[in-house]
Formats: structure tokens, sequence, C-alpha cells
């Protein structure tokens, strides 16, 4: 299966999915930057329920940007901010422990653009998770890529609904708010662990 899709920060589950199946992994970063979408954000699930964790980014709403070029915006703390809400979050579930420090690292350093960070969240689960993740970027962009699956699409939130193919697992806060679906890779790597790829095996995705 080769695949053409955005790399965003911390995916969501659906996104991991077609990660996983794809023997060719193409990462379209040449198309123009588009806000309100997946690119630079993540969701968690916290004791309030779903929480949204956004990258602040240095974006022109009168020139169009390549998202290979957008920059983030440091001035804020957000990395600190983003660190303390996923240990909150996620302090008290079954495999927290053993996963918080690989979380340290990506937020010690100050990205200068938002494709590197997007691309190191990504590989720390394939690390967590003791896969390899092999990849490209595209060189330019094109409308068709001739590939077996554009998924594109996925980094929009305005997306149509998905079918609700995920499958229920342990979710620490689902006695509050119920099972949430399709949250950051993050939400099932906390909760499932090594058995996150056991999931994806066992799902009707």
């Amino acid at each position: 299966m080769k695949t053409i899709i955005h790399p965003t920060y911390f995916p969501n589950i659906e996104f991991f999915y077609h990660l996983f199946k794809s023997k060719k992994l193409l990462f379209e970063v040449n198309d123009f930057y588009q806000k309100q979408t997946f690119r630079n954000r993540t969701l968690i699930y916290s004791s309030n329920g779903k929480l949204n964790l956004t990258i602040p980014v240095k974006f022109s709403s009168t020139k169009k940007e390549r998202l290979r070029d957008i920059k983030i915006c440091n001035d804020i703390k957000w990395q600190k901010n983003h660190l303390k809400s996923i240990q909150i979050a996620y302090r008290s579930s079954p495999y927290f422990e053993f996963f918080e420090d690989h979380f340290f690292l990506i937020f010690e350093k100050k990205e200068k653009f938002l494709i590197d960070i997007s691309l190191k969240s990504i590989e720390i689960i394939f690390k967590i998770l003791e896969k390899d993740l092999e990849y490209n970027i595209t060189s330019g962009y094109q409308e068709d890529y001739k590939l077996d699956s554009d998924c594109r699409d996925l980094s929009k939130r305005n997306k149509k609904k998905i079918k609700n193919f995920i499958k229920p697992y342990h979710q620490v806060f689902a006695h509050e708010h119920g099972f949430i679906s399709n949250l950051s890779m993050i939400d099932l790597v906390f909760n499932e662990g090594p058995n996150s790829l056991t999931y994806f095996k066992d799902s009707n995705m």
C-alpha cells in the first residue's frame, strides 16, 4: 500500500491506522497551509473530556505559505503547557510511567518549524511501539500522486464524519464521559501500551 498523508501533531488513531498498513509512506509538506486543521493540533482525553492542544504558529492570512515553511511561535510557553496537560490527563493511565520520558524529549527543544515537531511526534509513537518508521517527503506539490491511498483529507477538522469503526478500549475518564473515539494516538499508547499494535490487528478498521 502506497500512501500520501499530511504529518500532523501527535496524530489520531485513524491516521496511525493508515501509517501502519502503508508499505510506502509519503508525507505531503508542499501544499498550502490551512488554518483550523489538525496540522498544528491534537486532541487528548482530560478529566473534563476532550482537550485541544494547539501549537501556536506564525501564519500570514494575506500570503499563501507552504506547510514546510510554517514557523512555530515560541514566544508562548506552549511546550510547558502541553507537557503538563499530558501529564495531568494520563498520570493514572496503565502505561504512563513506562512512556512518560519519551515525551520530555519532544518538549525540551524549541523547534523552528511546525513540520519538524510533527515528524518528531510521529517518530516518538513508533519508537514507543518499537516499530521502524520509513518515509519520504514530497519534493513539490501535485494534486494527484497516483498512489494507492490519498489520506491528505485526514488533516481537516471539518471533513466528513468518519465511520465509527474504532472499537472501545480502556480510557481513564470513561466512567465520567464515556468512550471518546479517535483521539490522539497518545491516548491509545498510555492506556494500551504495547497492546496498541494488537488493537489495530483486532479492530474492524
